[in-house]
């Protein structure tokens, strides 16, 4: 071997070594938590998880099943100036509501009123390269579809998607690109099919068979209902029209519970028979969301952030191991990492990674 193939090959060499150094540090060491203990009993790993909870500042309700079974289900922290966020408070799910947005999309193509290859330019004919665009592709992120600006004042839900249609751009050539607008547009089409505005079409379409609440629109009168804070804990002021304008995307609340509860009867075929299911949870070559959710072989993800509201959820298959996670205030990582440590520490799986989506 000459001298520059030797001086290659142990470039090449060092490389791998440093490549593999990395994957072991990252997933064994990013957390330091989630390998320095020796888990073997539920004590334990509930021991474990509220220490981890309690050491990040995290304030909401948490909520960690294992095996079908609760093994936490509690508050952390302030709820509003008076009480403790606890078991019962609703929180804003934020983008997690696409997942209702996409079963209602759904539910109307087994009805045969929809289908993922309709396009577009069947109700907005005006928005540029609408007669490419499929509800596959909106609900996978891969229209191409982008909102130049978000309205400031309060509108109809009519109004809302109105306004969207005339500030929309798109980039055929972008592959999977996250924006919201994809949802509002899915949202529009669902009303002109039903004839009603969205909370009605939720309550037609989404037929919840186990008992699992939605506050459609946030009633912050409700003591039930939990402020959300800067991390410096100043309230944020949360104007009405905020979650108005995030009907189908970002308006609903709801607990801890009822969101696990959601999503276990979706994935168990109670909402959608499970072929629907299996359907709607098709991603794409160029994205791994489908379905509101993020996808991996193992596990489901979903997680938003909207006004210091941050709620995450991390799932397997049937939902019989999950974290929920729903936050009103930023604690020192945000609640996406805290679900991946906690959802590998209950399986005794290695780190997950810090993903924030």
């Amino acid at each position: 071997m000459g001298a520059k193939k030797k001086i290659w090959f142990w470039i090449i060499v060092a490389m791998q070594l440093l490549f593999i150094f990395k994957m072991v540090h990252d997933t064994y060491f990013n957390d330091r938590w989630a390998t320095k203990y020796d888990v073997h009993s539920k004590e334990a790993v509930v021991k474990n998880i509220d220490y981890t909870l309690r050491d990040s500042n995290f304030s909401g309700t948490a909520l960690v099943i294992r095996n079908h079974k609760v093994l936490l289900h509690k508050g952390y922290g302030k709820q509003n100036g008076s009480r403790g966020n606890d078991v019962d408070t609703l929180y804003n799910i934020a983008s997690i509501e696409k997942s209702m947005t996409s079963v209602m999309v759904a539910k109307l193509i087994q009805d045969g009123r929809l289908n993922y290859s309709t396009k577009l330019v069947e109700f907005y004919p005006s928005i540029p390269n609408a007669e490419n665009i499929t509800i596959r592709n909106m609900l996978t992120m891969t229209s191409g579809l982008e909102a130049a600006s978000d309205p400031e004042r309060a509108l109809n839900e009519k109004t809302l998607v109105n306004y969207y249609v005339k500030h929309i751009v798109v980039d055929p050539r972008k592959g999977w690109d996250y924006d919201a607008v994809n949802f509002h547009l899915l949202a529009g089409i669902i009303t002109q099919i039903t004839h009603k505005n969205y909370g009605a079409s939720f309550d037609e379409l989404v037929n919840l068979k186990s008992e699992a609440k939605v506050m459609v629109m946030p009633n912050f009168s409700d003591k039930r209902v939990a402020l959300s804070y800067h991390k410096n804990g100043k309230p944020y002021a949360n104007p009405r029209y905020i979650y108005s304008n995030e009907i189908g995307t970002g308006s609903f609340f709801m607990t801890a519970g009822d969101l696990y509860r959601y999503f276990a009867a979706l994935v168990n075929g109670e909402i959608l028979p499970m072929k629907t299911v299996k359907e709607l949870f098709k991603t794409s070559t160029h994205s791994v969301y489908a379905g509101g959710v993020y996808h991996n072989k193992l596990y489901y993800r979903g997680h938003g952030i909207l006004q210091g509201y941050e709620p995450s959820i991390i799932f397997n298959r049937t939902a019989g191991n999950a974290v929920v996670l729903l936050g009103n205030r930023k604690g020192k990582t945000t609640t996406m990492k805290l679900t991946n440590s906690i959802y590998s520490l209950v399986n005794e799986t290695p780190y997950l990674g810090g993903n924030t989506y």
